[in-house]
């Protein structure tokens, strides 16, 4: 078989056991991957449509793959044959046995907000938000086999300055648009799909900055405004002024109306809202401290925490949340009721919650605040830990391979409410540069799975369709940027 084949040649090429652990982490490293790659044939030669029963860890740590191997895998090219894989992105080879709906190169001048994941919209398309030949965008790919591009919002077209679009997945888009020939902000909504039939459902006074949209529901908006100062000529004209900073609530039904919070005047930043939408949580900027924003009672609290913070996720009943700081680094949990913070994993950037009230996390038992201090670049266990906070329970699982804390750290989790799966994005060290790793974790399942891997060249953003059952991977090489579309094991 040629997987066999290849395994026995990379094997050979490996070279005899030695106590090394850059040797031994190589030969079972190699031993790993050829099991898995025999196993993901097989199952795919008998139909089988689930892998997930597999136990035992993603693949054994990389960590001391060093040059040498590296020189020395290079010298056998004229005898290996590259394993194989199932598609590859633009930085990403996908696992063999995956089923694959598509990978679409992005256009050449189109530029990714990296910072925004993909969106997924009805009709199978996807929106990517960025920058276009020097203007706003959001780009639709779809389609089968994601063949069909197309700009959703272009703009050139609406009139002014857009400030931010908002895409909810019936297919609307709302879009905040300055006008500065008459100091105005406008809101305007529309389907994605239709040609016409723009509505506006408010304007606001004055020459802002920035703005921020974000849909609570199908017919309900939240606005977050920053007025921009005046020009030095009109610091003392009598043209009115909108409040400095603002949050608005829109109603977007067949007869549209805007509430101001006018009880809410603490400076406000990025919001993250909770499930219900009666609370949010002000992300902090160089001028707004981190708060938590109660909507219903038009009040802030500010955190304790360093600014920015980067909110993970919320709470079922919107309870607690997770957040992730850099100062000192790692997941907490934020809990309304005792108002407290409270460690879940040291220098970890990946947590998120189950359905069912559970924390899962990733991180390692090895890490202590001291360590990460003292030896930052010693590697530590991967692990994946479950924690139920109302049984005081936590649940530890390895992943079967190590990397740094400082990668760790830059590690990211996006789980999905349909299924209760995970899609894990971190990287190890590999001879001179990094290998990204995605893995997919099946909380119901308590299994992981290895997606993709390949080499960091660049940003990553990805995910889940609203039913849970494919990812949507958004990855870079240099300015060469790739959509792809993943069937993970079910």
């Amino acid at each position: 078989m040629f997987v066999s084949s290849w395994c026995r040649r990379q094997l050979r090429a490996a070279g005899p056991m030695i106590l090394n652990l850059a040797q031994t982490a190589r030969t079972l490293m190699l031993v790993t991957r050829c099991r898995s790659l025999l196993v993901s044939v097989l199952m795919t030669l008998v139909g089988c449509a689930s892998i997930r029963h597999l136990a035992g860890p993603v693949h054994p740590s990389r960590i001391a793959a060093n040059s040498s191997n590296r020189a020395r895998a290079k010298s056998h090219n004229s005898l290996v044959t590259p394993p194989p894989y199932a598609a590859r992105t633009a930085s990403l080879d996908v696992t063999f046995g995956l089923q694959v709906a598509g990978i679409a190169p992005l256009p050449d001048g189109f530029e990714p907000d990296m910072s925004r994941p993909p969106v997924w919209l009805d009709r199978g398309e996807i929106g990517i938000f960025g920058m276009f030949q020097g203007r706003k965008v959001v780009w639709g790919i779809g389609g089968t086999g994601l063949s069909s591009q197309r700009i959703i919002v272009d703009e050139s077209g609406v009139g002014g300055r857009l400030l931010d679009v908002a895409l909810n997945v019936d297919g609307q888009v709302a879009s905040a648009v300055s006008i500065d020939a008459n100091r105005s902000l406008n809101v305007d909504v529309a389907n994605a799909y239709a040609t016409s039939g723009v509505r506006r459902v408010t304007t606001l006074p004055g020459n802002f900055d920035w703005a921020e949209l974000k849909w609570l529901s199908r017919t309900e908006l939240a606005l977050v405004t920053h007025a921009a100062p005046l020009p030095n000529d009109e610091l003392n004209s009598s043209v009115p002024q909108a409040p400095a900073t603002g949050l608005y609530l829109i109603s977007v039904s067949s007869h549209p109306s805007t509430r101001r919070l006018e009880r809410i005047t603490c400076p406000l930043s990025s919001l993250f809202f909770s499930p219900d939408g009666s609370l949010a949580v002000a992300q902090g900027a160089a001028d707004a401290p981190a708060a938590l924003v109660d909507l219903r009672k038009q009040r802030c609290l500010t955190l304790r925490a360093a600014t920015p913070v980067q909110l993970l996720g919320w709470a079922p009943g919107s309870t607690a949340f997770l957040y992730r700081l850099a100062d000192p680094p790692g997941v907490y949990r934020f809990d309304l009721e005792s108002a407290e913070p409270a460690t879940i994993a040291v220098s970890s950037g990946a947590a998120a919650y189950a359905t069912d009230g559970a924390i899962i996390a990733l991180g390692s038992q090895q890490l202590s605040w001291r360590r990460v201090v003292s030896e930052p670049l010693a590697p530590v266990n991967v692990q994946i830990a479950i924690f139920e906070p109302r049984e005081n329970i936590k649940t530890i699982n390895s992943l079967g391979f190590a990397t740094l804390p400082t990668l760790l750290f830059r590690s990211t989790m996006v789980l999905s409410p349909a299924t209760n799966n995970a899609i894990i994005e971190t990287a190890i060290p590999m001879g001179p540069g990094l290998e990204r790793e995605i893995i997919e974790y099946s909380y119901p399942a308590r299994a992981a799975f290895l997606i993709a891997h390949g080499q960091v060249q660049g940003p990553i953003a990805f995910s889940w369709s609203p039913d849970g059952r494919q990812i949507a991977i958004l990855d870079a090489a240099g300015v060469h940027y790739t959509l792809s579309v993943i069937r993970p094991p079910q």
